[in-house]
Order: structure tokens, then C-alpha cells, then sequence
């Protein structure tokens, strides 16, 4: 079978494109997910009722999910979909529910697509109603690069659209807010500095120092018309102040008075109220006074002092603000907010969840409405990619110039660092904070991206019966959600096989989650009305992932995690476990089941996982409360969770993985 060079670029993603039909005949019928994407069309443009479900994995032994023979046939990636109530995508087979299960996807992307410029969402045999014939739905470009040799963006070339890196650099940048967009990173071009290390490995972009927030008040106790950087000195003379000129390790309740009462930690509207800290004079002169860490101290020590993290007093606009809270509607004085300032990714977020200190939670895809009992869109982007691929540039100088990914790709965990100490005694900390480890993956991209998958709405002018579908953001009420996570050379059957089994080993990476409580757990199990009360004064970062392989008993198990410091007096840090899974190996791939821990009972959700690389360096993998023999299910309600994540091989970043939830369901390998 011969493919046209446009097949050979969109024949990929998430590993869904097969071919289809035999000799000389240009066809190109992607193969996964199953056949279930059709609309509602009339009765002579149905499609063929779907095959009869796969057997999943059971007690007889069949290791067959997903009409897949995992001790045969190697796996790439899962994909779920989240539709939206005016979408009219999958109604045939799904009038209904909003949400689909997470079938295994098995084709290589090695060939079709390494730089995973797009991705297949759909498939299907239908006329639309303009005469187009379709075979399948994707999004991003047709173009197998997603820059020209000299760092230019290269197009779509029938509609002129974004590579999933392009758009994807709209809206994340791992590094967001600890460190400054370089100036040739642009929207248009993306040369050697948009890289985030230098060829030793090593952080070369400049560490941000002044960064936006919002603690001077007007007098009527509101936001200041424009947001203010980090830490001047209060315009408002009743509101307190600091002598830090940048961004610090410590963030501060801003304290100030409407004339009647003192207020510490909120205006008027209930908004976070807060400023950088400085230095602490000494009552008296008796004793040492205090320095607070900044950017510029950090960079010039190690990580002892917080270089190279992502710390949690990162402005608040890294994690999210009014572009990524609105899907880029303007309006609120919060910086960025008008589309014009997310050019160059000025608004692009980190991915991280901060929880605690007093201050409201950032960056949850999904955020818990007490009042209505549900979960409703918080981040709003088109996109929030992570993991390989997940942007790229153009190495002009380096040793072996060419199109590369972009390092330092996702994160590992959480690590405490000195955010205080004696002054004039560096080595003498008087207080700790947090910050998350950046982490490159070479192998494993995941993450969602939201589109119209609305046959109608598909841009057509692509061979072999592929239509493009168009961005959205998420809380677009005819888009649908696409969970993802996918990968280059997924270790094949083989060499899984040769793997040692006389040992264990640790994979850590971070999740996009939603549907997850992040609030302070403490390992207690507690039912759901009480368990978005909010709060402790300790700091947490999430989500993360660290899971145990044991390649001779064929056992995965793992948490999904947020690493608190709760005594900021000690750099001692505590894993609060939000999600456990487990799951028989078989091939390369991982099937199982995974509970929330702080919900009574088990959830039984579905876990799905794949391993990537020659000696199963990587680990990708997902997470559905829709289970497999239901199909479809409900979506961002009280009970209804998922996620993606991606990890690679490597120690922990801090404390000891403590596998036993007690009962011992999880915690044996």
C-alpha cells in the first residue's frame, strides 16, 4: 500500500491510523479508536454498527483488551473523550452520555508521525452533508515538522492552522513565571532559546524576578485597577508593605484597613490579598535578623536554595489567570487578560496545582461548586500538553542543529528548599517552601486537547478522507475534551520480555487530573460532602505520579500525589495520596484499577498504562471512572474522575514511596 505524504503526517496520534484495504489503492483507514464517532445523520448515511465488545482482562486469563492480544501486540496510548452538551459528536452510538471509556490505542508513531504534530480523535465511514466523504477527524497539521530548519512555524498547509506545538505554546510552559520568555521565543518563531536547557543539561533561560499580583487595594478595599509587581511597596496607606523588590520564597497575608476593621488575606470581592516578603528586622537588634530567598540569590546557589524549581510563591498568573480562567476573553484587570497579552506565551501556565497557605487553590482543570454539587471548567485553554513533543524549536548552533523537542517537559515531584534564613548566615535556614522538579520526557506526551468534532464543522481538502477538526477552548459548550496520553517506541513484546525480573523500579512523573479533591487529605478515607472543605496553612503541589514495576511478578502499583510541607520550620515534606492504582503487566502494556483515597469504598475506575523506550524507560498512562464494559458514562459530576500522566525511571524526589493503603489491595508487588 503507497500513502501520500499528507497521509504519512496525519496517520498518527495517539497511534489511531492503520491501513486499510490492500495494494495500490492510496487508502488510509485508521484502525482506533473503535468505530463510534458518527452523528446524527440520516438512516442512509449510518455507518456499520460497531464490532461486539473485546473481552476484557478476567480471572480466565484471556489477555484480550480492546480487541488487542497484549501478549502479542504492543500498546501506544488510550484516548477519552468529555462531550460537551451541544456537540453533536457520537450520537449515534452515544446519544446520551457525555463521556466515553479509554480504549488502548496499538499503531506506532514512530513512522507516521515522530513529531507529533497532530493528532487522530475520530474515524468513521460517513457523508457528511455537503457531499464530503469522511474516513476521519484530526486536529493540529498535516505537516510532519512543526518548524522550518530556521525556527519558523510551519502551517497547516490546506487551511493554514497550528501544529499541536504551536498551539500548545499559547498555553503551557512548564518554566511559567520562574523564568523570562525569551525574546526569539515568539509566537511565529521558536529558535534556539526557546529551548528551556543548554547542551549540559543545564536551565539556560533567565530567572524571572518580578512577576505580576495583586496585593495594593484601592480605598474602597478592591484590586488596584492594574496588577501590580511583586512586591512594591503598598500605593494604600493603610495597607501593609514589603522591602522585597522581587519575586521570594515566602508569600505573606497582606494585612489592611477599611477604616471600620482590619482585614488580613482578602479585599473586598473575597480575591487573595498577599505580598512578597523581604528581610525581618531583629526585635531590638537582640538576635540575627531574617532574608528571604529571591530568584537572583536562588540562581546563584543550588537546589539547596530552591534553583531550579518550580517554586510554590511562583506569581499566580503561572498557574493560571484571566486568559486560561475565560479561554481568553478579556475584561478583569488581572494581567494577562486581553488576547493581546498571551502573544509569546505571556500567558502560557506550568501545569502545577497549588493548594494551601491560606490562599485560594490554581490550576485544576475542574474546580468543586459546594453550592450545586458539581464540578465546573476552571482551565480553559485549547490545550495543555505535556511530555514529548509537547513544543518544539529549532537548534541553529548546537552540534546536530535541527527541529528537537523542548526539554524540561513535565515535572517528578515536589522538594523542599531553604526559603529563609539567618541574615548573614545563608547556611542557617530559618524557614523552608516548596517548589516542583522539572523533568524531561523523550518518549511519553499526554494531556488534552479540546476541538469541535462536529462532522459540519471539520475543515475538508485533505486526501484520503480526512477533515481537520478546529480548536476550542474547554468551556465551549459544542466542544469535546479529549484525554490523551500517547508515545514514540513503545517497547515492544521482546523487549519486555528481556527486562530483569529480579527487580523493582520506580517511575515518577505528574498527572493532569480533574475531578480530584486536592485539599489536605491527611491519608484519612472521608466521604465526599465533607471533602472539599479546603484547608490547611501548609504549602502543596500536585499532581504527581510515582508507581513500582516489578517486572518478574507483573505488577504495577502506584499514587497519585500532592507533596505538602506542612511546618515550615522543617524541610520535611509529606505525600498526601489523592489516587491509588494497580494493574497486572502483560507485553507493554498495564490494565487495572484505581480509587480515590479519600472517598469511602473503591471507585473501581479503570486504569490503563503503557510502557515506552528499549528497556522501558518511560511510563504513560490513564485513568476513567467510565468503565470499559459500560462504554460511556457521565462526566465532571460528583463521582466522575480521570486523568493522564506521564513518568520516567529514577529515585524519588523525596520521601519514601509507601505502596500499603492498609488493606493491602494495592501496596504488594
Amino acid at each position: 500500500m503507497k500513502l501520500t505524504n499528507l497521509s504519512l503526517a496525519i496517520m498518527v496520534a495517539v497511534g489511531v491510523a492503520a491501513c486499510g484495504g490492500s495494494g495500490d489503492d492510496n487508502s488510509n483507514k485508521p484502525a482506533d479508536p473503535p468505530k463510534n464517532n458518527n452523528q446524527g445523520q440520516t438512516d442512509n448515511k449510518q455507518p456499520t454498527p460497531p464490532a461486539a465488545d473485546a473481552q476484557v482482562v478476567d480471572p480466565t486469563g484471556t489477555q484480550v483488551v480492546d480487541d488487542k492480544d497484549l501478549t502479542k501486540q504492543n500498546t501506544v496510548g488510550t484516548l477519552q473523550y468529555v462531550r460537551r452538551e451541544d456537540s453533536q459528536y457520537d450520537r449515534v452510538n452515544n446519544p446520551t452520555k457525555p463521556a466515553s471509556a479509554s480504549p488502548l490505542l496499538g499503531v506506532t508513531l514512530n513512522d507516521q508521525n515522530p513529531k507529533l504534530t497532530n493528532i487522530v480523535l475520530a474515524r468513521q465511514d460517513i457523508t457528511r452533508t455537503d457531499g464530503t466523504a469522511v474516513k476521519a477527524q484530526f486536529t493540529g497539521s498535516d505537516n510532519p515538522l512543526p518548524l522550518a530548519p530556521n525556527g519558523d512555524v510551519i502551517k497547516d498547509s490546506v487551511n493554514g492552522q497550528d501544529s499541536l506545538q504551536a498551539e500548545n505554546f499559547k498555553n503551557v510552559d512548564v518554566l511559567a513565571g520562574g523564568y523570562e520568555v525569551a525574546t526569539t521565543n515568539t509566537d511565529t518563531s521558536h529558535v534556539n532559546s526557546a529551548n528551556n536547557t543548554d547542551d549540559k543539561g543545564k536551565i539556560s533561560r533567565t530567572a524571572q524576578t518580578a512577576g505580576f499580583q495583586y496585593a495594593t487595594v484601592d480605598t474602597n478595599g478592591k484590586r488596584n485597577a492594574a496588577a501590580a509587581i511583586a512586591a512594591v511597596t503598598a500605593a494604600n496607606n493603610n495597607l501593609s508593605n514589603s522591602d522585597a523588590a522581587e519575586v521570594t520564597a515566602i508569600i505573606d497575608p497582606a494585612k489592611w484597613n477599611d477604616g471600620t476593621k482590619n482585614i488580613t488575606g482578602r479585599d473586598k470581592d473575597g480575591k487573595d490579598l498577599y505580598l512578597y516578603r523581604g528581610t525581618t528586622a531583629s526585635p531590638g537588634g537582640a538576635v540575627p535578623g531574617k532574608t528571604t530567598v529571591t530568584r537572583t540569590f536562588s540562581e546563584s546557589k543550588n537546589e539547596r536554595y530552591g534553583k531550579g524549581l518550580v517554586w510554590w510563591t511562583t506569581q499566580e498568573t503561572a498557574f493560571e489567570n484571566q486568559f486560561t480562567r475565560t479561554g481568553g476573553v478579556g475584561g478583569e484587570a488581572d494581567a494577562p487578560s486581553a488576547p493581546a497579552d498571551m502573544k509569546n506565551s505571556a500567558a502560557a501556565t506550568n501545569g502545577l496545582v497549588r493548594i494551601g497557605g491560606g490562599l485560594s487553590t490554581l490550576g485544576q482543570e475542574l474546580n468543586w461548586n459546594k453550592e450545586e454539587n458539581k464540578w465546573e471548567d476552571h482551565h480553559n485553554t485549547s490545550t495543555r500538553i505535556f511530555g514529548n513533543y509537547h513544543l518544539a524549536y529549532a537548534d541553529l548552533t548546537g552540534k546536530n542543529p535541527g527541529v528537537k523537542p523542548v526539554t524540561l517537559n513535565s515535572f517528578k515531584g515536589g522538594k523542599s528548599f531553604i526559603a529563609e534564613y539567618e541574615t548573614g548566615k545563608e547556611t542557617k535556614a530559618t524557614q523552608y517552601s516548596l517548589g516542583a522538579v522539572p523533568l524531561t520526557l523523550n518518549h511519553v506526551q499526554y494531556g488534552r486537547v479540546t476541538t469541535n468534532l462536529d462532522i459540519d464543522e471539520g475543515l475538508a481538502g485533505y486526501p484520503d478522507g480526512f477533515i481537520r477538526s478546529p480548536y476550542r477552548n474547554k468551556n465551549d459548550n459544542a466542544a469535546v475534551d479529549n484525554y490523551f496520553y500517547r508515545g514514540t517506541d513503545a517497547t515492544t513484546i521482546e523487549q519486555m520480555a528481556a527486562l530483569p525480573s529480579d527487580q523493582t523500579v520506580t517511575y515518577n512523573g505528574h498527572a493532569l487530573m480533574y475531578g480530584i479533591d486536592n485539599s489536605y487529605h491527611g491519608g484519612g478515607a472521608r466521604n465526599l460532602p465533607n471533602a472539599f472543605a479546603g484547608a490547611t496553612d501548609g504549602l502543596g503541589l500536585g499532581n504527581f505520579v510515582e508507581a513500582q514495576a516489578n517486572f518478574g511478578t507483573k505488577r504495577l502499583i502506584g499514587k497519585v500525589y500532592n507533596e505538602w510541607l506542612l511546618d515550615a520550620s522543617k524541610a520535611t515534606t509529606t505525600r498526601d495520596n489523592v489516587v491509588q492504582f494497580q494493574g497486572a503487566i502483560t507485553g507493554n502494556t498495564v490494565v487495572g484499577t484505581a480509587d480515590r483515597t479519600y472517598i469511602a469504598g473503591d471507585d473501581n475506575a479503570t486504569f490503563k498504562a503503557s510502557f515506552f523506550g528499549e528497556k522501558a524507560e518511560e511510563l504513560g498512562g490513564s485513568f476513567n471512572s467510565v468503565k470499559d464494559a459500560d462504554k460511556y458514562g457521565a462526566a465532571y459530576g460528583a463521582d466522575d474522575w480521570g486523568g493522564v500522566f506521564g513518568a520516567s525511571k529514577g529515585a524519588a524526589t523525596s520521601n519514601t514511596f509507601q505502596g500499603d493503603d492498609g488493606a493491602n489491595n494495592y501496596g504488594s508487588l
